[in-house]
């Protein structure tokens, strides 16, 4: 064994125990699937949402809806269950309160004022009829939030501990099911509701979706490679380099403990498809100069050829790969944590892919041919044979680029004015519900939760008093009221829950058998000793008697179904006495009211949480506009408000969104076009460089638009990924220009570079196009839209680099490549000492 076997028998063996090494790792990757990670904790929203949840609990709530679909659900046996099912709720670790119409109190007046009893009491006579009755009498909170109108869907609300994290809820959520499972509930029907249950959905799926993922996508390669190359070497040994890049990285991110996102899961089966790019340009290479031959290699004679296709080839992959990277690397610049680790994870990967192709793929071809390659065996490609319709095929592409100018000229114009008009029609939004397919468990449970209750969104509105006491102020609450009225009237929104119906109720059970202003009018009354009718006025007696009875005639007990407002009406003068009135109510309440004001005696903040049956960013955007507008022109001076909960959170997400797409696409775009600058020494290389990635870009943006795919915080990647790999066929189109720079004969010279460059480009788009086909199977409506967009892209990139970069170049002839005119007969001489390579 000589030296060079025993140095490529070193590098195969250490690649190999690495990925090995690496996925032994796995079990160490940590899962995040929320959308909180993706929150910088310097947003304000965070600072807010800890504050809430500080001040009135978790804000993550989990919802349970049980429907009955034959009927109502209020019955003996199903009262039985849910009454079960609400007391081993509670005795879940980490469940901080449940709520259900099982255990829940109800207000109701007694001998000292009102007192709260169980809304449901089994014990008691006619248990059924009083619950039905207790609901009725007090619609305006329990219909929406525990039970549906038609009385056939319950809700319990479950509340966690504050401070669980995503394991500690994903731990209580396994728990009900398990509760849920094993309790009888004949043909009663369970959803499961939530953002905490959709975030554990995702981390569930983003673990077998990455394995499903991962095997289809290098199943589609391998039928590209195997279609491209005809042999099976071709295809081996290109996916044991692939495969050993991505098993690395995903080593990387366990070994140093980076989150699995969903944007970081992506990037092992990216670096299967855009590390293909680099091999299929070895291979072909390799393959077409070994076609030149007349006669069998030996092993010398193959290794000559290998290390001479690794030379040529060296620069270009390392071009392509330094501006694949730096549209990566352009992912630094977004404000979006993970979108920084996956620029990062992916620019790591993509070095390896580099090292893989130049160093490991070498190894792997010198070990494989050891005892030489026999040409004939490429019958497809054998030099001699008629033309092939593959070169047919090439060479229409050099005379539409030489040709065809004014019509390429016409296309791109009417793509660049489609895409402007057509921009600002994508919708911007990160609604994690949407992930799921509209025929999932899921969405279905959660479109029948909101279609039957108030909706399971919610939106959050914290209002802090400038003293202790103050939120119980009469005009305060009228305008709580008041906001609830509004809101409650827009489409989209459930139900806005405050204290408000709490005070009404208990204003109600006070005072309902009290005449309204009487103790005003006996105030009234003047009695005078010295005047005539015996010192009475005159107005007393008969005319007395008509305003006590036309008082009586008039009053209606529900009168005081009201935010207590008019001090007279209740034989006050001022509303600080009827704000002591209300702290009185609140002293002999003897419910709990900590979801709604943070103290049950002299509350100085109060929450309003509504609840949305749409989570649709227009939606949080027209609610969270009237918040603003609403409470900038109502809070009393010197109060403040904020807005939180879970929508805020993708409120917020979907504006970070859009300045990281922002950034990062200005970010590619100048590193990419300084990187061939650079790298040819040409700002005008820079400039023609980005033809194809301008053209990836009009394909996603028009595309996006026409099918309606929101930006997101999957999609939000594609603009800096289609750069970095749009890129790459220019760099090798103009490297191979520069090879076969004879102006004498521009043609021929475009017709050859078609011939090999161009095949290796086309080969290269298809096995990126099929395999970011293969992101369709994906459980994730974003991540396949991703697979679909990037088809499109580098189906665009592709096109224009084989048609409008060679056009540009034949009408501009920059320096760069016909700066120098190679002289033919050297060129010739060359070749007939030297072993003959494929350009």
């Amino acid at each position: 064994m000589d030296k060079t076997t025993k140095r490529d028998l070193a590098i195969i063996l250490g690649a190999i125990l690495l990925a090995v090494a690496s996925l032994s790792l796995m079990g160490r990757l940590h899962i995040d699937s929320s959308t909180d990670v993706f929150i910088p904790k310097k947003e304000q929203v965070v600072a807010i949402n800890d504050k809430i949840e500080e001040e009135f609990g978790s804000i993550d709530a989990m919802m349970v809806g049980v429907s009955n679909p034959n009927g109502t659900i209020l019955t003996k046996d199903n009262l039985a269950i849910l009454t079960n099912l609400s007391d081993q709720f509670s005795k879940i670790d980490g469940v901080k309160s449940v709520v259900s119409i099982t255990n829940t109190d109800h207000m109701q007046p007694c001998s000292d004022g009102f007192e709260a009893i169980p809304l449901y009491d089994k014990d008691e006579e006619g248990a059924i009829e009083c619950l039905s009755k207790r609901l009725d009498d007090w619609s305006e909170v329990y219909e929406g939030s525990l039970i549906s109108k038609d009385r056939t869907m319950v809700a319990f609300i479950i509340h966690p501990q504050t401070g669980l994290g995503q394991d500690g809820q994903d731990a209580i959520l396994n728990s009900l099911k398990s509760v849920v499972d094993l309790s009888p509930h004949d043909s009663l029907e369970f959803s499961y509701v939530g953002l905490p249950v959709v975030k554990k959905q995702i981390n569930e799926s983003l673990m077998s979706d990455m394995a499903i993922l991962a095997p289809i996508v290098g199943l589609l390669i391998i039928l590209v490679l195997l279609f491209s190359f005809r042999r099976l070497a071709g295809v081996v040994l290109p996916i044991i380099g692939l495969a050993i890049s991505a098993s690395v990285t995903l080593g990387i991110m366990a070994l140093f403990k980076i989150t699995f996102t969903m944007a970081t899961m992506l990037v092992p089966v990216l670096l299967l498809i855009v590390g293909s790019a680099y091999v299929i340009h070895v291979m072909s290479h390799f393959y077409g100069e070994v076609a030149l031959a007349n006669r069998a290699l030996s092993r010398d004679e193959t290794r000559i050829v290998i290390h001479a296709v690794i030379k040529r080839n060296r620069m270009p992959i390392v071009m392509a790969g330094a501006t694949t990277a730096a549209g990566f690397i352009a992912q630094f610049t977004s404000p979006l944590g993970p979108f920084r680790t996956f620029g990062l994870l992916s620019a790591i990967g993509v070095v390896l892919s580099q090292l893989s192709s130049l160093y490991l793929l070498p190894a792997l071809l010198r070990v494989t041919y050891r005892h030489g390659i026999n040409p004939d065996r490429f019958k497809y490609s054998k030099k001699g044979t008629k033309e092939s319709k593959s070169n047919i095929f090439f060479k229409a592409f050099s005379r539409i680029a030489l040709k065809g100018k004014w019509p390429l000229i016409i296309v791109s114009v009417v793509l660049l004015v489609l895409t402007v008009a057509l921009l600002p029609n994508i919708k911007v939004g990160t609604n994690m519900l949407d992930f799921f397919t509209p025929k999932s468990t899921m969405v279905q449970d959660t479109n029948h939760f909101n279609d039957k209750l108030s909706g399971s969104g919610i939106l959050t509105v914290m209002i802090e008093a400038d003293e202790r006491g103050a939120v119980l102020s009469p005009t305060f609450l009228t305008t709580i009221e008041q906001f609830s009225t509004e809101f409650e009237a827009m489409d989209g929104v459930g139900k806005v829950q405050t204290i408000t119906p709490y005070v009404k109720r208990m204003n109600y059970i006070m005072n309902h058998e009290n005449e309204p202003y009487k103790q005003a009018v006996q105030d009234d009354i003047s009695f005078d000793f010295f005047g005539d009718s015996f010192g009475f006025d005159d107005s007393f007696g008969f005319e007395e008697e008509v305003v006590e009875e036309t008082l009586t005639a008039t009053w209606d007990p529900n009168t005081y179904k009201e935010i207590p407002t008019d001090p007279a009406k209740y034989g006050f003068e001022t509303e600080e006495e009827l704000q002591n009135m209300i702290s009185q109510y609140l002293i002999l309440f003897s419910g709990n009211l900590d979801n709604f004001i943070n103290d049950a005696l002299e509350p100085d903040a109060t929450l309003l949480t509504i609840q949305l049956k749409k989570s649709n960013t227009q939606l949080l955007r027209q609610v969270t506009a009237k918040i603003n507008s609403y409470w900038g022109e109502n809070i009393p001076s010197g109060w403040t408000y904020s807005v939180g909960g879970g929508e805020a959170i993708a409120l917020t997400l979907s504006d970070l969104v859009t300045k990281s797409q922002i950034y990062s696409l200005v970010g590619a775009l100048l590193i990419v076009w300084l990187l061939v600058s650079l790298i040819f020494r040409s700002p005008m290389a820079g400039l023609l460089g980005t033809i194809p990635v301008f053209f990836a870009l009009m394909g996603i943006f028009i595309f996006m638009s026409v099918l309606q795919i929101n930006l997101d915080i999957i999609t939000s990647l594609l603009a800096a990924l289609a750069i970095g790999i749009g890129v790459d066929y220019a760099i090798h189109f103009m490297a191979a220009l520069q090879r076969h720079n004879n102006l004498d004969k521009i043609e021929e010279s475009l017709e050859q570079v078609m011939n090999t460059t161009g095949k290796a480009i086309v080969i290269n788009a298809v096995s990126v196009i099929v395999g970011f086909a293969g992101l369709i199977f994906s459980r994730f409506m974003p991540i396949r839209q991703m697979g679909i967009l990037f088809c499109v892209s580098m189906l665009f990139a592709g096109i224009s680099s084989l048609t409008v970069l060679p056009m540009a170049t034949t009408i501009l002839k920059p320096k760069f490549i016909y700066g120098i005119k190679k002289k033919e007969n050297t060129r010739k001489n060359n070749l007939n000492h030297k072993r003959r390579i494929a350009p």
